[in-house]
């Protein structure tokens, strides 16, 4: 997968050394079209967060990072999924916690509906899971470029891959 692009954080100091993390995330599209965010409320060491972001997570170490974007959208949608495209990487930091970020895209198919079953962070962090027309997650994107904090540096990610899904997005549903 190629690097779509590369970001720096400038909401938060500088750090003097970073470890980095493999994160695998989804476009998820329903039966209706619509994509799924993940709705973030929280007070942590980032402040308040209230922001959307593409589900997604961490990569285990026993797993690919196609099979861990996988496992991701079963834990936080409760769906099982087909891969139908690889998007691309974004390369990233977070300051604050000193971590660099190489988070993994794709496109994916709904093709079951169960129950979600968050882990322990998940449930803390996530308020609710919606589900949106690609034009509306747009919107919700560009409006959360006006925020401040972490929820900038999502949107700053995340909306070049939306951009993205959209040049392509219609001969999926």
């Amino acid at each position: 997968m190629r690097i779509i692009k590369s970001l720096k954080d400038d909401e938060y100091p500088k750090a003097a050394l970073y470890h980095a993390r493999v994160a695998a995330r989804g476009v998820c599209v329903n039966a209706k079209g619509e994509i799924a965010l993940t709705h973030i409320l929280a007070m942590d060491k980032f402040g308040h967060r209230d922001y959307y972001e593409l589900p997604g997570g961490g990569k285990r170490i026993n797993e690919t990072v196609l099979e861990s974007a996988m496992r991701e959208m079963d834990e936080e949608l409760g769906v099982k999924v087909e891969l139908l495209e690889k998007i691309g990487i974004v390369h990233d930091f977070y300051n604050l916690i000193k971590q660099e970020n190489y988070s993994y895209y794709y496109l994916f198919k709904v093709v079951k509906e169960g129950s979600k079953h968050f882990e322990e962070r998940e449930a803390r962090l996530i308020d609710k899971i919606v589900w949106v027309p690609l034009q509306k997650a747009l919107l919700l994107y560009k409006e959360q470029l006006k925020i401040t904090g972490v929820g900038l540096l999502v949107a700053r990610r995340e909306l070049p891959i939306l951009e993205l899904v959209a040049k392509s997005f219609d001969k999926y549903h």
